[in-house]
């Protein structure tokens, strides 16, 4: 064989091998590609876990009730569907009162409360700030805790003309949780709202604008778990809110602090099955449902349906899904998720 055939053999072999590596490198990144694509849309489907074993049933606050008839006008003419299962959060709590009552003691200090509490009912701690005639209200088996100040007998508050601005509302809100450590992240990171409040009559009503207002109340929602959102019993309201004056005096500057504790990580939980739609559909035409904010109408159209958490008003170790109705006239009513199987 001519060195010239040898030559021209070997231009083929690395020719035609190289467009078959090329092919068959399309050919695999096609078909991983495909793969992928096709798991994605059709995932391996896992049980509930159900770690936690039986949970407790969802415990809501007393509310009355009237019978209504609803109807429905959700998009397309079709009820939502969900997966038919949700995530269960443990909610951490301290072991021994003990401890968290001397860990609310430094709490308190950070807040400028040194005296000795008392306590007002089992697990319930009073601490008092005479100079600054404050009240902090501490509760050591939930972590709770309210802050007031007697604003509406405050004559200084009326004439304030420094009212701050939303930004400015959340900077002070913020501070001053951080100053006793009570910023969690999921605060941190979730949405703030400010609202613009006016004393009248001896009434705390709403304020058109900020120029007509006393003070700006400041809503920390908590950020969203797993891309669902954590809802209190009060519609339109966190469960931290702070309250903030347009005072120069610094003793004043906040009035009231509602700070409900919500210790959890969002790493750790185990999934449960939950209901199908169309059965808390059927929860809320029989009046199994809790009136998050009622109306006084017997028939109600529903046009919203969403799953949520719902944060308890109870001891309890579990944050729980809940189906969240929304209909005419900012009716709200919650279901519990969690299949009762």
């Amino acid at each position: 064989m001519s060195l010239t055939h040898t030559a021209f053999m070997s231009r083929n072999i690395i020719k035609y091998g190289g467009i078959g590596v090329i092919f068959f490198v399309f050919l695999w990144m096609s078909i991983t590609t495909g793969y992928k694509i096709y798991r994605a849309s059709h995932p391996v489907y896992v049980a509930p876990t159900q770690r936690y074993g039986v949970l407790p049933t969802i415990v809501f606050p007393e509310k009355e009730k009237t019978t209504k008839s609803f109807s429905f006008e959700f998009a397309n003419d079709t009820v939502p569907q969900f997966s038919d299962q949700a995530r269960v959060y443990v909610i951490y709590r301290s072991s021994s009162s003990i401890m968290a009552l001397e860990k609310d003691k430094e709490t308190a200090k950070k807040f400028e409360f040194t005296e000795e509490p008392s306590e007002i009912k089992t697990g319930v701690y009073e601490f008092k700030n005479s100079s600054s005639n404050k009240t902090l209200t501490m509760n050591v088996l939930n972590g709770s805790f309210t802050l007031t100040y007697p604003y509406m007998s405050d004559q200084l508050l009326l004439t304030s003309t420094n009212m701050p601005s939303k930004n400015e509302a959340i900077e002070i809100a913020s501070s001053y949780l951080e100053r006793g450590d009570k910023m969690a992240d999921d605060l941190k990171n979730g949405e703030k709202k400010v609202s613009y409040w006016k004393i009248q009559n001896g009434s705390l009503i709403a304020a058109d604008s900020q120029s007509e207002a006393n003070m700006a109340r400041v809503d920390f929602y908590r950020s969203k778990l797993n891309e669902i959102e954590v809802l209190s019993e009060n519609v339109g309201k966190a469960s931290v809110s702070v309250l903030v004056s347009g005072s120069e005096v610094a003793d004043k500057e906040v009035l009231e602090v509602n700070y409900k504790d919500l210790n959890i990580d969002s790493e750790s939980y185990s999934t449960y099955p939950i209901k199908k739609a169309e059965e808390a559909v059927e929860d809320l035409k029989t009046g199994n449902y809790w009136p998050a904010s009622d109306v006084t109408a017997s028939q109600v159209v529903i046009r919203n349906m969403y799953l949520a958490y719902f944060e308890p008003v109870s001891l309890t170790n579990y944050l729980q899904p809940i189906f969240v109705f929304e209909g005419d006239n900012n009716f709200v009513a919650y279901v519990s998720a969690v299949s009762s199987k």
